[in-house]
């Protein structure tokens, strides 16, 4: 029998996996927009969906959409790339600029699918750590940086699962001193700022000024198409110009093409949603920690949060406070509080077990009767934990 062989670098590279449950009632795991984005609305789509020709290829690299894109930004077209989501052009750049003997470097804890795209190039993964509270160290960040010498520097900002989001000052002092192409993955960066001005965030604002830079957006958050798998990058013209060497032809379709258009053009549609979102983060916030909960700061669509203190005691006794203790039992209270959660058939993401997340429990901000359900089950949980 012939044995089949994969890469070498395969065999590091664990499955994506998130859970699924087909009969949840409220699915808020995956940062998705929950809101319907109405009737009217829809019927436009429908409009330009029926005006697309399904036997022509859509335009070789969505020049129309780059075009709107680069026009907002005050950039030069060719400036503007599209993806089938932000994370078929991370997975890209990984090519471009990685390989063989490259390092590509991102931080931990931060987007699982980093290093799984940093090994599919077959590059050196080196993880670099964000501070205590799950914020970069610019100064710590840049020594790292002079001692790695990695060939690519990615950072999530806001970061995914915690939602942090560093200032623009910080990411400037980053982006001069790395020494390397310094990417930044910006996928929920127009919830940050409280949805008011989220651009004041955005290292969008640096690229006339660095030649090292390449930001990377998405329509799957604040627009709410994660279904139809569209986002840009922006960066200098040297990095474009190497970037779009990877990229292939017609590889994001008519209908995405189409809708995105529609929707980027509607400027009001983006900024009522974002802020529908945001005050609803701001209710759902203010619920979990009356619950007890520590909560991280959110730039983004979701909530981070970690169970500590009395809801640890209550669950599981006073006993034993010493680190290793209290982050087995954050982890024991994240898991029960995630497996009751989807008991009533509430679909949470669960970093319960990630060593650096101990505990964590990540919701994506759902719709306001959601919400309210979800605090109200937390509730009943606890009450029910500690009776046991």
């Amino acid at each position: 029998m012939t044995e089949i062989k994969g890469r070498d670098s395969l065999r590091f590279i664990e499955d994506y996996e998130v859970e699924t449950v087909p009969d949840a009632d409220i699915i808020v795991n995956a940062n998705e927009t929950n809101e319907y984005c109405g009737d009217a609305l829809e019927q436009q789509i429908l409009k330009a969906v029926a005006a697309c020709p399904v036997n022509r290829y859509p335009a070789m690299h969505g020049e129309n959409l780059c075009g709107l894109i680069a026009k907002k930004l005050g950039l030069d077209p060719f400036q503007v790339a599209l993806g089938n989501g932000s994370s078929e052009l991370l997975e890209k750049l990984c090519y471009a600029f990685g390989g063989a003997g490259r390092k590509i470097s991102y931080p931990a804890p931060s987007f699982s699918m980093y290093e799984t795209y940093v090994r599919l190039a077959d590059s050196t993964p080196v993880p670099f750590p964000l501070d205590p509270d799950c914020f970069v160290d610019p100064d710590a960040l840049i020594a790292f940086c002079q001692k790695e010498k990695p060939d690519v520097l990615i950072i999530c900002n806001p970061n995914n699962p915690t939602g942090n989001c560093n200032s623009l000052a910080d990411m400037e002092k980053v982006i001069a001193n790395a020494g390397c192409l310094v990417v930044m993955d910006e996928a929920y960066i127009e919830f940050s700022n409280d949805g008011k001005d989220a651009s004041v965030n955005s290292t969008l604002n640096l690229l006339p000024r660095y030649d090292n830079l390449l930001v990377l957006r998405t329509f799957s958050k604040a627009y709410g198409l994660a279904g139809l798998r569209i986002g840009y990058g922006a960066g200098s013209l040297p990095v474009m110009k190497i970037l779009k060497k990877a990229l292939l032809p017609y590889h994001v379709n008519s209908f995405t093409l189409a809708i995105g258009e529609l929707l980027f053009k509607n400027e009001g549609y983006l900024e009522d949603r974002v802020a529908r979102i945001v005050k609803d983060r701001a209710s759902l916030r203010e619920g979990l920690e009356k619950l007890g909960f520590f909560v991280y700061p959110s730039g983004s669509n979701f909530l981070c949060l970690k169970p500590v203190g009395a809801i640890l005691d209550n669950l599981y006794g006073q006993s034993g406070k010493e680190a290793a203790a209290l982050d087995a039992r954050a982890m024991a209270a994240g898991q029960f509080l995630f497996d009751s959660l989807l008991a009533r058939k509430i679909l949470v993401r669960n970093y319960s077990h990630n060593p650096k997340l101990p505990g964590c429990l990540r919701i994506s901000v759902g719709l306001p009767e959601e919400n309210r359900t979800i605090l109200e089950a937390i509730a009943s949980i606890l009450k029910e934990g500690e009776k046991a």
